[in-house]
């Protein structure tokens, strides 16, 4: 079944079968008040998760959509089939019905750009280029430790694309940093704990707990003596969370625990406590919470983790194994509290309780390539090929997917090739100083913006429309890390150039932050709110521009980041009476319809698709 994602719903109720034919009937084109188009992004992956599909199920879906209004389809590609490609996707094998779906209709999108065509609906495949695989790992203890080469500190990725797989080197790599000698075998001896403040805390040195394990798979508690000295010492760096929120300035007094005594040679080492309380004191950020030492007075280069992690959290270290520099290091998390509990959905990035770590840094981001090299963007080139080869209307480049993510995105895209051509231009090497990375940041940019030039010379040569999403949430001088979540760092995507130098026909505008997790809890949303994420000054210079160029924009607005349907609905009327916009993408379909376990039909998520329908009748856009 589908992986529950970080920010994941599970309250999802369904409706029959019979309401979804109620919904499916063919809709008559009128004039309404101003051009307007309603679409939706498909991520066919994620609806072969829940039951296969077959050609009659694939009708069924876009006479519904037809039926709500939609009138363009956006679906994600995910590479070829066939052993024997360059191009070759592994998606659809992960998946519980994916193969028995390829099996059915062939390739996925050939199929759906056949079957909307036969309904009258637009269709554009979606290129995300930096998806070569997902951040979703195996323990390496686990039986299926093996399953792909690409290995990270304590896992192994569960699924990347052959050619990643066979080309790991062309991943973006971090900067060259230096490791103590033997530092994989390096004693710990002392372990420092962080809080975020100086108030007192009730976490001492009997509810303290020492586990470990030697591949990161069911974790042994350690029966170790060991010392803990309690004091309030100035903070060591700045600890900003996951949302840019403040949690501790520099030089700042914070409460410390220090465990001194220690002699660990085991690779993972967890710390918790034997309190089962929902709410605790001891509160830091995962990678601002914890220091380990050897024999030398300074601090490890090491990686930690958490019971959180991106898919099937929470972790439990007891029967499995932790995700290490998963991009969850700066959510704000407790320490003295149970480390069994399962958070409700609104604190799902929170999952506390833990703090463990392991030694060394992960080399190269989880299976994300670098513009830098040629033989990327020829492999992404051909890929903007076979798609327009399955029939689509247009093609819409994204940036943002999943084998980006990482504790310290800052510290990454410093490969060999970038590097030279860097010291070649400007005659030194790259410092760290602002400087230095803005001209590091434009030379990578202008490789990506390469790319797009070529992409939409064949795109247009062939007839089709060229369209990119403006991440406008991650597309600013300085993104926080929830904004950088699915992106990679130290890269200008030079957005402006693109629609000044007209490589584009049209705009997808997204303000959401990677899996909507721009508000942690969602009963009280504040930076999602549309109202507000409008107000925002990048995306006012956005919409500004494009529309001084005159290009269409589309507002992508994530289903699953809204409180109800009455507030999605509601921002589809806002965007639609907003004449800076040209249309509204209702992502994803998967939280609005899914296949019947035996793929005999659709069942509707709640009445999303019925509002829907309802607010395009209103609009007159249906």
């Amino acid at each position: 079944m589908r992986k529950t994602s970080l920010f994941g719903r599970r309250d999802f109720l369904y409706q029959s079968a019979a309401a979804v034919r109620a919904l499916a009937i063919p809709a008559t084109a009128r004039s309404g008040r101003r051009p307007f188009l309603l679409s939706t992004t498909v991520d066919f992956p994620d609806e072969v998760s829940i039951g296969p599909y077959n050609e009659q199920l694939l009708d069924q879906m876009m006479k519904l959509l037809q039926g709500m209004g939609i009138r363009r389809v956006n679906w994600l590609y995910y590479g070829e089939f066939g052993p024997s490609s360059e191009w070759l996707g592994i998606m659809y094998d992960w998946f519980p019905y994916g193969r028995k779906t390829v099996q059915a209709i062939g390739d996925p999108l050939r199929a759906a750009v056949r079957t909307a065509h036969q309904h009258g609906l637009e269709m554009y495949g979606v290129l995300k280029p930096f998806d070569t695989g997902d951040p979703g790992t195996y323990p390496e203890g686990s039986p299926l430790a093996n399953t792909t080469s690409i290995k990270r500190i304590g896992r192994t990725l569960q699924h990347v694309a052959p050619f990643i797989e066979q080309n790991p080197e062309l991943r973006i790599r971090r900067r060259p940093w230096q490791a103590p000698a033997r530092l994989d075998s390096l004693p710990i001896r002392k372990i420092r704990l962080l809080k975020a403040d100086d108030s007192p805390t009730l976490l001492g040195r009997e509810k303290l707990e020492i586990w470990t394990s030697e591949k990161n798979y069911r974790y042994q508690r350690k029966n170790i003596s060991f010392t803990m000295r309690e004091a309030v010492e100035p903070a060591p760096h700045e600890v900003r969370d996951y949302y840019d929120q403040l949690v501790t300035r520099r030089g700042a007094p914070v409460r410390t625990l220090t465990l001194e005594g220690l002699d660990l040679a085991d690779r993972y080492i967890l710390i918790t406590s034997s309190f089962e309380t929902a709410r605790g004191d001891f509160r830091n950020t995962a990678v601002g919470m914890i220091e380990a030492y050897g024999p030398g007075p300074e601090p490890l280069p090491i990686v930690v983790a958490t019971r959180g992690g991106i898919w099937d959290t929470p972790h439990d270290f007891r029967t499995g194994g932790l995700e290490f520099d998963s991009g969850c290091g700066p959510f704000q998390i407790e320490l003295d509290v149970s480390n069994t509990a399962i958070a409700n959905d609104a604190e799902r990035a929170r999952q506390d309780g833990c703090i463990a770590f392991a030694r060394g840094k992960n080399d190269y981001l989880s299976c994300c390539p670098c513009e830098t090299y040629p033989a990327v963007r020829d492999h992404w080139l051909g890929r903007v090929n076979r798609i327009l080869q399955t029939g689509v209307d247009g093609i819409d480049v994204r940036v943002s997917a999943h084998g980006s993510l990482t504790d310290e995105p800052l510290e990454y895209g410093f490969n060999d090739l970038i590097v030279d051509e860097y010291r070649r231009r400007y005659k030194s090497d790259i410092s760290m100083t602002n400087q230095d990375l803005q001209r590091l940041a434009a030379l990578r940019g202008g490789h990506y913006t390469a790319f797009l030039r070529e992409a939409s010379k064949r795109v247009r040569a062939s007839g089709r429309k060229m369209q990119v999403h403006i991440h406008t949430e991650a597309f600013r001088p300085n993104p926080c890390h929830g904004q950088l979540m699915g992106f990679p760092a130290n890269i200008d995507f030079d957005w402006k150039r693109w629609l000044n130098e007209t490589l584009v026909d049209s705009v997808t505008l997204r303000t959401s932050w990677f899996e909507a997790g721009e508000d942690g809890d969602r009963s009280h949303p504040q930076r999602g709110v549309l109202s507000q994420a409008l107000r925002d000054p990048v995306v006012k210079e956005a919409l500004e521009l494009a529309n001084k160029l005159r290009l269409p924009v589309y507002l992508n607005r994530y289903v699953k980041r809204s409180s109800s349907t009455e507030e999605y609905v509601s921002d589809l009327e806002a965007t639609f009476h907003d004449l800076r916009f040209s249309g509204f993408d209702v992502y994803e379909t998967y939280d609005i319809a899914r296949p019947s376990p035996d793929g005999s039909h659709l069942n509707l998520v709640r009445d999303w698709s019925s509002r829907i329908r309802a607010e395009a009748q209103k609009l007159e856009i249906l």
